[in-house]
């Protein structure tokens, strides 16, 4: 068995006993930092063409130290679930910083990051799991965005399935 297995078979026998600490929000731990669109930008994205601040799911690869340390400050307050600073790392959400192609990786590195401080933390008798963050995105299946095409759908269900799959593969 692998230590995923091992740690979602604990997860399911413990969660069945009592109730868990989950942490808390990311972005307001990150409006406390005042950071500003060059902090945002970090090197990796210093020439982009979109504003990204605003943007905190791409802290995961500009200031990973920063989420690093909200998850760790979770983590000695007690928290035993560590979500990850992804919840809006899916291409829908990602476009409106010219980014969408960014969704796998900043999953990826958000979950890294997370894992890491859960290892960190973590004893014996205090497993700390970690919680994918998958948030909505700002279009919709079921009204248009025209009003004077109510047939009209800015994207579609297929869509939607191959965004979210993406977003789980990085997670």
């Amino acid at each position: 068995m692998t230590d995923r297995h091992a740690r979602i078979a604990k997860f399911k026998t413990v969660a069945s006993q009592r109730i868990l600490v989950q942490d808390g929000p990311k972005g307001t731990e990150i409006q406390n930092q005042r950071l500003t669109d060059a902090d945002f930008r970090g090197d990796r994205f210093a020439g982009h063409s979109h504003d990204l601040k605003g943007n905190n799911d791409i802290l995961n690869l500009t200031q990973p130290h920063l989420i690093t340390a909200i998850h760790r400050e979770y983590a000695a307050a007690g928290a035993e679930i560590l979500s990850t600073n992804t919840f809006n790392s899916n291409a829908i959400s990602q476009a409106d910083y010219g980014l969408e192609s960014e969704s796998y990786v900043l999953n990826r590195a958000g979950a890294k990051l997370a894992r890491d401080v859960a290892n960190e933390y973590a004893t014996a008798d205090r497993p700390i799991w970690v919680a994918g963050a998958m948030g909505p995105t700002n279009a919709t299946l079921s009204l248009s965005p025209d009003v004077n095409r109510p047939d009209y759908r800015a994207t579609d269900f297929d869509r939607m399935v191959a965004i979210y799959s993406d977003a789980a593969r990085g997670l």
